[in-house]
């Protein structure tokens, strides 16, 4: 998709590729409450009643929340991308990043910030579990209400010391990132008038 930089293009060719496959519903016939069969998003599932959009593909369809959070996930990786050269040149001014953030509407970067706050929780929160499997001992046994015998942690037993430590610095770096992101991305919201 990231070839695509307009809407207008990217429906196009959408339209094209639906031609060449022959495929019978269109994003339209998608809302179509004549068109009998109740088709759903490929990816999470929910169906043309409960998304916005549906837009067809060959044989697959994506709802428009699956599309964003695809755009999402992109402008984030370009974001850390810049910010990871902008750190290793040395310019802690991070131009490259500012510019990329300044092309952003401010809705798209109030949307990041949030974003970035729920993950960060979730990173201390993991952070928090390794530190405490570090420190457990081999024969330790966790009682079930324990927040590591859960399904979200339950994976960690079955890690290494070596696995742990591993996971523990991904997710400090990936901390750290956020937190050096915030005050770029707070910059730009105030050049703009509003509060971060």
């Amino acid at each position: 998709m990231r070839d695509f930089r307009d809407a207008k293009a990217m429906a196009h060719a959408l339209r094209n590729g639906l031609k060449a496959k022959a495929v019978e519903a269109t994003h339209r016939q998608a809302h179509d409450p004549r068109f009998k069969e109740v088709l759903s998003c490929s990816f999470c599932g929910k169906t043309q009643h409960e998304v916005k959009e549906l837009i067809a593909g060959p044989s697959v369809f994506v709802c428009d929340e699956c599309v964003g959070l695809c755009n999402d996930i992109i402008d984030d990786n370009e974001f850390s991308r810049l910010l990871e050269a902008d750190e290793e040149s040395g310019d802690r001014s991070y131009p490259a990043a500012l510019a990329y953030l300044r092309g952003k509407s401010t809705d798209q970067l109030t949307r990041y910030v949030e974003g970035r706050k729920k993950g960060a929780e979730r990173w201390r929160l993991d952070l928090q579990q390794i530190t405490r499997m570090l420190a457990m001992r081999d024969d330790e046994v966790l009682p079930e209400t324990d927040v590591l015998a859960t399904p979200r942690f339950a994976f960690l037993k079955n890690m290494t010391k070596e696995g742990l430590l591993a996971r523990q610095h991904k997710l400090e770096r990936g901390l750290k990132r956020y937190e050096d992101a915030q005050p770029i991305v707070a910059t730009v919201i105030g050049e703009r008038g509003r509060i971060a």
